[in-house]
C-alpha cells in the first residue's frame, strides 16, 4: 500500500471523526439548524448541467435531487441579507473567505501552468 493512500485515509478518518464530534455536541446542546433550501436549489442548478455536460451521472443525479429539494421547500426560502445588513465580523469573514478562495484559484492556475509547461517535470 502506498504512503499517500495511508495519509489520505488518516486525514479522511480524522475529518469524519471531527464531524461526528461536532454533530454530537450540537445535539447535546439541543441546537436545531434549519437548512437553507435556497442553497439546495442553487446547487441543483449548478450541478445538473455540469453533470449532463460531463456525462457524469453522479453530478447530474445529485443536482436533480438538490433541485427537487430546493423547489419542494420553496416556501421556506429565507431572504438573503445584503452586504450592508452584515455585521463587521461577518463582512471580514466573507472578505477573508473570498480572498482565500481567490488565492487558491490563482495558485491552482500557476501550478497547472508550471506542470503543463514541463518546468517541474510535467
Amino acid at each position: 500500500m502506498n504512503a499517500p493512500y495511508i495519509s489520505i485515509s488518516v486525514i479522511t478518518l480524522a475529518v469524519l471523526g471531527l464531524l461526528v464530534l461536532v454533530v454530537a455536541i450540537r445535539r447535546n446542546r439541543g441546537e436545531q439548524h434549519e437548512p437553507n433550501y435556497r442553497v439546495f436549489f442553487t446547487l441543483g442548478i449548478i450541478w445538473l448541467p455540469i453533470g449532463i455536460a460531463t456525462d457524469n451521472p453522479g453530478l447530474w443525479g445529485m443536482g436533480a435531487v438538490f433541485l427537487i429539494i430546493g423547489l419542494a421547500n420553496r416556501n421556506k426560502w429565507k431572504k438573503e441579507r445584503g452586504w450592508s445588513d452584515l455585521t463587521d465580523n461577518e463582512r471580514r469573514f466573507k472578505v477573508a473567505l473570498i480572498g482565500g478562495l481567490l488565492a487558491l484559484a490563482l495558485l491552482s492556475l500557476v501550478a497547472y501552468y508550471l506542470l503543463s509547461s514541463g518546468t517541474f517535470g510535467g
